[in-house]
């Protein structure tokens, strides 16, 4: 990533907000948010609504879905409005130099990722979760997307406005999601599937292949399991889970040599159109098997690591006791 990119003339948009953002906080601030804004890595966002589809409670099912299509959609219309904008970020922009920012960082400015994903996130979470008053809930999200978006405009790497739009976006999507009720899973994956392909219509070449491929593989699979009853055990899930992790990042870890040094192919003579199409499909069978996991690991529950294993950790059934965390289970005939 270069300097090169649009520039908005606006307060919003001007490299002297951060500067004196950052200028006003005390340096114990500026540390803490630097730590801080990992709350809204794309990582740890997907890693927190993957765990609560896979070990929520099987009677909100849909409701845990929902986090998903949500964090999907917020995906594909991230990555297509940065692509399409080409906003560059204020450390590329500031004259003279933001000497807190880094020296280069990926990708381009608008709307923040970071602050749209823990918009829709942890904004989805609040709804969905019963740990709490709802109030209680809705304040702890609030605060963790305060401090993301605050995190962003510190560090250099976003605009006010930046990250006011990705919140604004966000919670734009968590309400939408709640609207549409027990429908809103497949909706918000032909939501972000059509998203995603209007995006790459009009040139955003930003993660377009994941997005594109997590909303085929939510679309195709999500229909398919929702009916279905989930009888796996904890320690199944746990297992069968680590496996479609690691497919995930043997398809991440493709995009990057796809992608390292420029480059739109991997290795001689394989043309960028064919390694858009494999990494497409492997990211939508990656998370088509993501979702498919509560519904697939039951195939596991009589094999004998899995049920020594499910004697270890604090899981009755499939679920997490929170009672029985440290302690070991006892492990009855395998079911609920």
């Amino acid at each position: 990533m270069t300097g090169e990119g649009r520039d908005l003339p606006s307060v919003l948009f001007d490299p002297e907000v951060n500067r004196a953002i950052h200028d006003a906080l005390p340096g114990v601030v500026v540390d803490a948010l630097g730590v801080l804004t990992t709350l809204g890595d794309g990582a740890v966002l997907v890693a927190l609504a993957v765990l609560l589809y896979w070990f929520g409670a099987e009677e909100v099912r849909d409701r845990r879905a929902m986090v998903l299509g949500v964090a999907v959609a917020t995906l594909a219309l991230v990555s297509g409005l940065k692509g399409i904008l080409e906003v560059q970020r204020p450390l590329f922009a500031a004259s003279p130099p933001l000497a807190f920012a880094p020296a280069t960082y990926p990708g381009w400015s608008t709307p923040s990722a970071h602050a749209m994903g823990a918009a829709a996130v942890y904004g989805a979470l609040a709804v969905v979760m019963d740990v709490g008053s709802r109030r209680l809930r809705y304040a702890v999200a609030g605060s963790i997307i305060v401090t993301v978006a605050l995190s962003r405009i510190v560090l250099g790497l976003h605009y006010v406005g930046d990250v006011v739009l990705g919140v604004l976006l966000g919670l734009l999507l968590v309400v939408l999601a709640v609207r549409l009720g027990r429908e809103s899973v497949t909706a918000m994956f032909v939501l972000s599937l059509g998203i995603a392909l209007a995006a790459f219509v009009l040139g955003s070449r930003e993660f377009t292949e994941m997005a594109i491929g997590a909303s085929l593989g939510g679309l195709v699979v999500w229909p398919l399991v929702r009916a279905r009853d989930s009888d796996a055990l904890g320690a199944s899930m746990l297992v069968l889970g680590l496996l479609v992790i690691s497919v995930l990042a043997a398809v991440r870890l493709l995009e990057v040599l796809v992608t390292l040094g420029g480059g739109t192919s991997i290795g001689a003579g394989v043309p960028g159109w064919a390694a858009a199409v494999v990494l497409t499909v492997g990211y939508g069978v990656a998370f088509g098997a993501a979702v498919a996991v509560p519904f697939a690991a039951a195939t596991l529950n009589d094999t004998r690591g899995v049920r020594w294993l499910q004697t270890l950790l604090p899981f009755v059934g499939r679920t997490v006791d929170r009672e029985a965390v440290g302690e070991a289970p006892e492990l009855d005939d395998g079911r609920e």
